[in-house]
């Protein structure tokens, strides 16, 4: 082989891998969020390949299950601007639709209760020591923000002494967590993030 050639071959190889490198690293990071972006998840819609909801047909057939979806406001009827929504599963086509508070800070970890059931709810330390976010009522959701540690939790009936279910959770910043209660049962949900719907 001439050195003419190993050259060519050389300098083929050094594009080949850097063009893969960099689709490797774009593959790393999601789309940015559009700046008029609301976030909305749907939980329940395991086996539903699409949704309707605020005027728009959500395909969920790439979409990672109970992620919410950042999506342009303005694809939206009646949604403003940085609003965070779960769209619950229900027997009728439109869903239970719970609106979530902001999340204003970045130093602490959101809890969040969404129920979706017809009973209000509490999330407590599991041996319902102490309150966390307290009586949510059905189609409602209730929040706070917490320092990361290590503790058990349990949701609550409102007048219960008892948990529902309770859930052994490390709080990372940066790792919001949802608890999430509907006719399946209670859920915890870690806070994600999917690809912008188009």
């Amino acid at each position: 082989m001439s050195l003419n050639s190993i050259f060519l071959l050389t300098a083929s190889m050094c594009v080949f891998f850097s063009i893969q490198a960099i689709a490797d690293e774009n593959s790393l990071y999601a789309e940015v969020a559009p700046d008029d972006a609301s976030f909305v998840r749907f939980v329940g819609f395991e086996g539903t390949t699409s949704a309707e909801f605020a005027g728009k047909t959500f395909d969920l057939y790439d979409v990672d299950q109970n992620a919410y979806v950042p999506v342009s406001s303005s694809l939206l009827s009646g949604i403003p601007s940085g609003s965070y929504l779960t769209v619950l599963h229900s027997s009728d086509s439109q869903g239970v639709v719970v609106t979530e508070g902001a999340r204003d800070t970045r130093s602490k970890v959101f809890l969040f209760l969404i129920n979706g059931t017809d009973t209000p709810l509490d999330l407590r330390l599991a041996d319902n020591s102490a309150t966390v976010i307290d009586a949510v009522n059905q189609g409602q959701a209730g929040q706070r923000g917490v320092n990361p540690l290590s503790v058990a939790l349990g949701v609550f009936a409102d007048d219960a002494q008892t948990p529902l279910k309770t859930f052994e959770v490390t709080l990372k910043r940066g790792q919001n967590i949802s608890f999430v209660a509907d006719d399946r049962g209670i859920h915890l949900i870690e806070n994600r993030f999917s690809a912008v719907a188009k």
